[in-house]
């Protein structure tokens, strides 16, 4: 596929006049902070030697930070794939690895008890097929994710300006960070992927164990709902991770979140309602058909979980619990509004409470007034 300086030749040249017309602004601000700093508080000359520090260090910030940014990104993407083996679109040659592992640890058996096994291996076959089906997709996302990045980061070069010269005043320091911070989440988004794919590595171990569910009396009957149980996961974990893990280590970085908190109760949302989806559309869509047509309608099921999951991930992988939390968070303080708002007891107080605190109250402060 292209990559985003082939399908956008003019779009970097842009952000750099952008930046270049923005630069002017930023050190009139770093010119206005260092007056401020030196002489306006009449600060002891050691502050004024680390006012300046600061200053220089937001110059050598203002002229470099594209240049780090990209050393940023090509670092820890490289890392992800290269040192953590990890990439969402190899799905397939990560299960075909944990497969040939196996293989290579159960290499004592007979060429007997291998043909006997013929039931295993075409669960093996069809997992290659669905898990090839996945790589696709996860493909598809990650490329429109780094061409995403690309943009945020090219756009974000060019305002950079204006928050790097607000770091120079203390009033203004917070935005200034936190947009720098963003800005550094946004470098790392692949790092997200490398978290997400730790979770895929140890689901693919346990898909390949036919020791697992193996029992004395069954064998390795179990060994398909094994590797269902586990293609299930997969199918909403990959398309999940794949889409808001970027996010959720962005939001690891500005807000200090727990990332894998996030992930796990986001595709735990996604996988709920990915399973009332499929459920609802392949009832309405197998009533009455047989053959072919609940294959279809298992096809149109299929997708619909998929957009469901894709659509959760894209609202930062929201789940129940978060949304009750948030609800709650917002019904206390109006509550409690009202509450004071609010008398407590009717005017006519027919039940008689009110007279009873009052006494109840005059009794353990007698000197209080009524």
């Amino acid at each position: 596929m292209s990559d985003f300086n082939s399908m956008f030749p003019q779009f970097l040249q842009q952000c750099l006049q952008l930046k270049t017309l923005l630069t002017p602004v930023a050190f009139l601000l770093l010119t206005g902070g260092l007056i401020s700093a030196t002489i306006a508080k009449h600060q002891h000359p050691s502050a004024n030697l680390r006012t300046l520090g600061r200053i220089i260090v937001l110059l050598m910030l203002l002229v470099y930070l594209p240049t780090w940014g990209n050393q940023i990104v090509s670092i820890v993407d490289d890392t992800v794939k290269n040192v953590l083996k990890v990439d969402p679109a190899q799905i397939q040659d990560q299960y075909k690895a944990a497969l040939e592992l196996k293989k290579s640890a159960d290499g004592t058996q007979s060429w007997w008890e291998k043909v006997v096994e013929w039931r295993a291996s075409m669960v093996e076959a069809l997992m290659t097929v669905a898990f090839a089906l996945l790589g696709w997709v996860a493909s598809a996302i990650v490329w429109w994710a780094y061409i995403l990045q690309n943009a945020i980061l090219f756009i974000g070069y060019a305002l950079s300006p204006i928050f790097i010269g607000m770091l120079a005043f203390p009033s203004l320091q917070q935005p200034g960070r936190r947009y720098l911070l963003n800005l550094v989440g946004v470098m790392i988004w692949p790092l997200g992927w490398g978290v997400a794919g730790l979770v895929t590595q140890g689901m693919l171990t346990f898909m390949t164990d036919r020791s697992f569910l193996s029992t004395s009396v069954v064998g390795n009957d179990l060994y398909s709902l094994q590797n269902l149980m586990g293609l299930a996961f997969l199918g909403i974990w990959l398309i999940f991770s794949t889409i808001a893990a970027p996010v959720m280590i962005q939001r690891a970085i500005t807000t200090g979140s727990s990332m894998g908190a996030d992930l796990f109760s986001g595709a735990f949302g996604a996988g709920r309602a990915a399973l009332a989806a499929g459920a609802s559309t392949f009832a309405a869509a197998g009533m009455g058909k047989s053959g072919i047509g609940l294959v279809q309608a298992g096809v149109v099921a299929a997708a619909a979980a998929g957009e469901t999951v894709a659509g959760t991930a894209l609202s930062n992988g929201g789940s129940l619990v978060g949304s009750l939390a948030q609800i709650r968070a917002f019904q206390e303080p109006r509550a409690n509004a009202q509450s004071k708002n609010q008398p407590r007891f009717p005017q006519n107080d027919p039940s008689g409470d009110k007279t009873v605190e009052e006494l109840l109250r005059k009794t353990r402060n007698p000197y209080s007034q009524g």
